[in-house]
């Protein structure tokens, strides 16, 4: 089994208010997330950090099940790490898919694609636009252990992380599905208003 990842656990500083409430269509960006993984998977989890309980008061995580990252500053390895470690009991889960909270134009067919490889040979698979890696990524189970060897605060980070760690890894480039609108990233608010042009 598989389970969703989506980590939210970011301060937004450039936003000026938590962008998982930012609106997309309707509904909140966050909860466009939750809706897309909760569809395609059995175990979703949400981990917050900043602003926790008012982003939990305000949205609805229906099968999600929500984790605390403490130490968000430490930045996006960190909360994908407090993941990990809740789905490590369980030992029916063989594989995390992580998304990002404010991309929420990832949708299944993108999802179904990055599982379709994943069925082809157990690897780490990354979502790339183009030349930029981006999230959704998956990680089965026996990587996550040299997540604790990534010392960067983002897995994509500069050093390149993944390439030092991983043994493994395959690329999915995402460009011929949603083109670039699915490798977009909420950071300021003129971002806001260009996601709901859309």
């Amino acid at each position: 089994m598989i389970a969703g990842v989506i980590l939210a656990a970011g301060d937004s500083s450039r936003m000026g208010f938590p962008k998982q409430l930012a609106e997309y269509k309707g509904k909140t960006i966050l909860e466009t997330v939750i809706d897309t993984v909760d569809e395609n998977f059995s175990e979703s989890l949400v981990v917050l950090g900043h602003e926790n309980d008012t982003i939990t008061e305000k949205l609805d995580f229906k099968e999600s099940t929500i984790l605390i990252n403490e130490n968000w500053e430490e930045g996006i390895v960190s909360s994908i790490r407090t993941a990990l470690f809740y789905l490590s009991d369980n030992k029916e889960i063989h594989s995390a898919m992580i998304f990002m909270a404010d991309q929420p134009s990832v949708n299944s067919k993108i999802i179904k694609k990055l599982l379709n490889i994943k069925n082809k040979e157990d690897e780490v698979v990354i979502s790339k636009y183009r030349y930029k890696l981006n999230y959704p990524i998956l990680i089965p189970r026996y990587f996550w252990s040299k997540l604790e060897l990534i010392t960067h605060d983002n897995l994509l980070g500069e050093d390149d992380s993944l390439y030092k760690n991983f043994d493994l890894i395959d690329f999915f480039d995402s460009s011929e599905y949603k083109s670039k609108i699915a490798n977009f990233n909420f950071l300021e608010p003129t971002d806001y208003d260009e996601q709901n042009d859309f």
